[in-house]
This record gives C-alpha cells, sequence and structure tokens, in this order.
C-alpha cells in the first residue's frame, strides 16, 4: 500500500507537469520560449481549424494567441480581442500588434504599412481615469473626422480618428497619452487610436 501511494505522489506532478507545453515564437527578430496550458480553453477558443492543421509560420511553433499574448501582458483574454497580429513573411517575425480584423493565424488583415501600430503607454492611474471619463463621455458621438466607441466584446473603450479629433476628445488628457504618436514609426499614421482596457492604455495608429 505504501508503495502504491509513493508512485501516485510521483505521477502527479508529472501529470500536471505534462500539461504545459512550451513553444517558439518570433517578435523583432529574436527568438522567444513561452509556454501554456493544454487545455487552455481561451486559447482552444482563438484556435482556427486551419492553424491547428497547417501550423504557423517558419520557426513559429506558438499558436498566434499565444503571442498574442505575450504582446499584450496585464490584460485579460477578453480584454485582448481588438488586437491582432503583424507578422512580416520577409523577415519571419513579428512586429507587433494593432487594432484589427484577424485572419485564421490571429494576423492582421490589413497589410501592415508604415505608422501601423499599437503600442503601451505608461499612464498613471489619474490619466487612465481622465481617458477613460472623455472616451465615455464620447461615446456614440461622432463628428465625421471620428468617433468613440465601447468595443462589445473587450468592454475596451476606443477614441479613434483623425489626431485632431483624438485630441480633441481627450483634451488634456491626450498630452500623456499621444505622446508616442510623434515617434518616426507614427508619423505617418492618418488616424489614431486610443484604446483604454483593463487599466492599460494602447495608442495605435493605422
Amino acid at each position: 500500500m505504501r508503495l502504491i501511494l509513493v508512485a501516485l505522489l510521483t505521477l502527479f506532478p508529472l501529470a500536471a507537469e505534462a500539461k504545459v507545453k512550451t513553444c517558439k515564437t518570433m517578435i523583432d527578430g529574436q527568438e522567444q520560449t513561452l509556454s501554456y496550458e493544454r487545455g487552455d480553453d481561451m486559447m482552444q477558443e482563438n484556435r482556427s481549424t486551419r492553424e491547428w492543421l497547417f501550423g504557423r509560420y517558419g520557426k513559429v511553433s506558438c499558436p498566434g494567441y499565444i503571442t498574442l499574448r505575450a504582446l499584450t501582458p496585464g490584460i485579460s483574454d477578453e480584454q485582448r480581442t481588438p488586437f491582432c497580429l503583424y507578422y512580416n513573411e520577409e523577415g519571419g517575425t513579428y512586429t507587433g500588434f494593432g487594432l484589427g480584423e484577424r485572419d485564421a493565424w490571429l494576423t492582421c488583415k490589413a497589410k501592415q504599412e508604415k505608422g501601423r501600430f499599437c503600442r503601451t503607454v505608461n499612464a498613471t492611474t489619474e490619466t487612465v481615469d481622465a481617458i477613460t471619463g472623455k472616451i465615455t463621455g464620447a461615446s456614440g458621438k461622432e463628428d465625421g473626422e471620428g468617433k468613440s466607441f465601447t468595443d462589445s466584446a473587450s468592454g475596451a473603450l476606443i477614441a479613434s480618428g483623425a489626431k485632431n479629433y483624438v485630441k480633441r476628445t481627450l483634451g488634456s488628457a491626450a498630452n500623456s497619452a499621444l505622446s508616442t504618436v510623434t515617434a518616426p514609426a507614427a508619423i505617418t499614421a492618418a488616424v489614431v487610436s486610443v484604446v483604454v482596457v483593463g487599466g492599460a492604455v494602447y495608442v495605435c495608429g493605422d
């Protein structure tokens, strides 16, 4: 009986360990090892049959959703649903993530162009609250240059449109959030989106 108990205690950690799977992804040309649980319901829900059958790109073995998780830490799986991945086929690497419709591999259907990006903004709690209040107040309104709305699937608050529209909508709260827009990669962006979700703020260019 004692031998059986010892054997069971030995097997349980192995069984738990077997549930964790490691995989490889490429982000900005750097190989990274990620892990996830085999029985991860949310990952399975976001993994298409096509991806499951035909795998990923090049050296990438991670399901797209696992890479997206790595790029958007601190928010829940539901909260990251507005985002998709950018993948550079020539370089064989993911280059970031953006707002937009996904294909079967969770990559963005819209081709990435210079200026298209999403970046996390290091915003204080006060700034997050201010931006949240401004977008909430403008939600459902549209003035021809942009609109503000709540994404029903994720609960994300989004103000999207011409830079002037977003700045006008956010008011003084935009000073911190939109500082990223002056970065070289974003200068050519014609449309800017500010996204608040799960206490995080993202600035995206289209």
